[in-house]
């Protein structure tokens, strides 16, 4: 874990100076992310600014810190995430100055002249930007399934970048301003609205295996990776294999190390391989107090797989009032209101960690998306046994979210009507932009198309709320299966030897069989359990209380008494939690941070002829 951020001029010269305090302002933005920061990188030529503040993993030597430089001078690069090897390796450029994973990214970038060529084979998670002083080109880069964030605007006739969204309101460049059809459209579809777009006007994201080029005053995004879908054999070995290298690479640390465990297959699962290998881990799992939900039985699970391993074993306890206390709090860090409470929970148990003094988390965030969840209703579209008139666009953009939360529909419904904006506008773009990657994977299978969509929707928004609840505390969560050797096996295999569907039949089936040895018999046949909608009458008093106290937000009149009365927990939260960020928001505009003023009047052009990029 660390944070990188940067400016890219698209217009000319910009002094050296004014970019120097730019990247020290965002330097101290995005001290939460790392230990330590070297001074920005600026150009010679004044048009490119980077900067970073590292968490050492690997090599926790000066000689890894960033923005780091080829021996040559010709190549400056800021590095976010891990980069554990290669999947196709080459022979070192330089001789070795280190052992860190900056320096391995680095020589990558400098072998090959065709970006996608350089990020395609590289394994592990990360945000890359890089300068090629000879060529002028400024590279960002996401890794393959956007573990590591990276937002960008174009702003000042520039492009400002960043590992989080408030680094970039905290130069006071970028204005924090809310659309209400975007913010009614994220609304609408939730969970899945990971895409470029953000809950913030004219901040994008890049996606997943994505990479953007900056030849000035040009920019393009291209996307370097895509799975492949075409059935074939795949058995159990080739699955535990794969399984077993992802682990080896991901076990290289210099720093204390801890493990999530809920006790389910995923996380059981790799917290055995690791203890196996004889890797030193911590566990950890949340236990919800007070009603207020979860999967109740985690704590009982994950105390026998601790036992049977001889892990020691730290029990988070997360009541009511530290939950509720939390709904005005994280808005802040996530930049948008809250949708689940995973997102309270993922932050109290990594707060808990990093007290104990552990810097790198393992997790088994991905499993799901790539090896179940096609059974049930959980996504519609690919539950090959449900009727055949749902799996139409009208069902996808009109009915999908407001089946699956009804009340949650009215309230945004509501919304929608108060703030002026045209819901079927909104519904209309379902498809267009929610959907686009269920259209995207070449291939005749709803089944697989599912998965993709979840892969680039759902997986992507949970990889957000990670990077942001776990920086917050400077730890770096690792997520093992997330590596792309797994997920083009799980492509190619046949979607029906994943979880035949049929009744008593084994979620995941194919991969507990692929790990059945790594877990005790009660874990492999537990059955799948997510976050139950809390029930405790104190808690959703409580949470309605905060969004009175609130106010409603953009100042909508009150709820009408009929909607209010049907209102839940999560409606409350997301409420609450909407009126804070909006708050939040205000303060950035009404008090810019870190001297963000101070770089408005600065950006002077060395040539006012040139053309400035919107």
């Amino acid at each position: 874990m660390c944070g990188i951020a940067g400016f890219i001029s698209l217009d000319g010269r910009r002094d050296p100076g004014w970019l120097d305090a730019l990247g020290r302002t965002m330097t101290a933005a995005m001290a939460h992310r790392g230990e330590g920061a070297g001074a920005p990188y600026v150009s010679s030529c004044g048009t490119v600014m980077l900067c970073a503040t590292r968490l050492a993993v690997r090599d926790r030597s000066d000689a890894g810190a960033q923005p780091m430089t080829d021996p040559g001078g010709r190549v400056v690069l800021v590095h976010n995430g891990e980069v554990y090897g290669s999947r196709e390796p080459g022979a070192p450029l330089w001789p070795r100055r280190t052992t860190c994973d900056t320096e391995f990214a680095l020589q990558q970038v400098c072998r090959e002249s065709d970006p996608a060529a350089a990020l395609r084979p590289l394994s592990g998670m990360f945000a890359l930007a890089w300068h090629d002083t000879a060529t002028g080109r400024v590279v960002l880069a996401r890794d393959h399934f956007g573990v590591k964030p990276l937002f960008y605007a174009f702003t000042h006739g520039g492009l400002l970048f960043a590992s989080e969204q408030g680094v970039l309101l905290r130069t006071g460049l970028v204005t924090p301003e809310v659309d209400p059809e975007e913010y009614v459209l994220r609304s609408w579809i939730r969970m899945d609205a990971a895409d470029d777009h953000t809950w913030l006007r004219g901040v994008r994201s890049l996606q997943p295996a994505e990479y953007l080029v900056v030849d000035r005053p040009d920019t393009r995004t291209h996307r370097y990776w895509m799975p492949t879908p075409v059935d074939g054999l795949v058995s159990p070995e080739e699955i535990r294999d794969a399984f077993d290298r992802a682990v080896a690479e991901r076990a290289v640390s210099d720093v204390p190390r801890a493990a999530v465990i809920s006790g389910g297959v995923d996380s059981t699962a790799v917290v055995s391989a690791l203890t196996r290998a004889g890797v030193p881990v911590d566990g950890y799992v949340l236990r919800y107090q007070d009603g207020i939900g979860g999967s109740g039985d985690d704590v009982a699970y994950a105390a026998e797989v601790a036992a049977g391993l001889g892990v020691p074993l730290t029990v988070c306890d997360l009541g009511r009032e530290a939950a509720a206390d939390l709904v005005p709090v994280l808005p802040t860090r996530l930049m948008r209101p809250l949708l689940h409470g995973a997102e309270l929970a993922m932050h109290h148990l990594y707060g808990t960690v990093a007290a104990d003094r552990n810097v790198v988390v393992y997790s088994g965030h991905g499993a799901d998306e790539l090896w179940g969840y096609q059974a049930g209703r959980y996504f519609p579209v690919v539950d090959p046994y449900a009727p055949t008139h749902i799996h139409g666009r009208h069902y996808l953009t009109h009915r999908l979210h407001a089946d699956e939360r009804p009340v949650w529909a009215r309230l945004v419904g509501w919304m929608a009507q108060e703030l002026g904006v045209d819901m079927s506008a909104v519904t209309d773009q379902v498809w267009a932009r929610t959907m686009d990657e269920y259209r995207a994977l070449k291939t005749a299978s709803p089944l697989k198309r599912g998965r993709h969509h979840l892969l680039r929707r759902f997986l992507v928004y949970v990889n957000d709320m990670v990077d942001a609840t776990s920086s917050t505390f400077t730890l770096e969560d690792r997520p093992v299966f997330q590596d792309v050797a797994l997920a083009e096996l799980a492509f190619r295999c046949p979607e029906h030897l994943k979880d035949t569907g049929e009744p008593g039949s084994s979620h995941k089936g194919l991969l507990k069989e692929a790990l059945a040895d790594l877990m005790p018999e009660s874990v492999r046949h537990r059955r799948k359990q997510g976050f139950p909608t809390p029930t405790d009458p104190g808690y959703l008093r409580r949470l309605t209380e905060l969004a009175d106290g609130f106010g409603a937000p953009f100042g909508l009149p009150p709820l009408p008494a009929g909607l209010r009365a049907e209102l839940g927990v999560g409606e409350w939260m997301f409420l609450a939690s909407t009126s804070a960020w909006l708050d939040h928001l205000a303060e950035f505009r009404t008090h810019p941070r870190s001297h963000g003023e101070q770089f408005r009047p600065a950006v002077a052009l060395a040539d006012p002829g040139q053309p400035r990029r919107p």
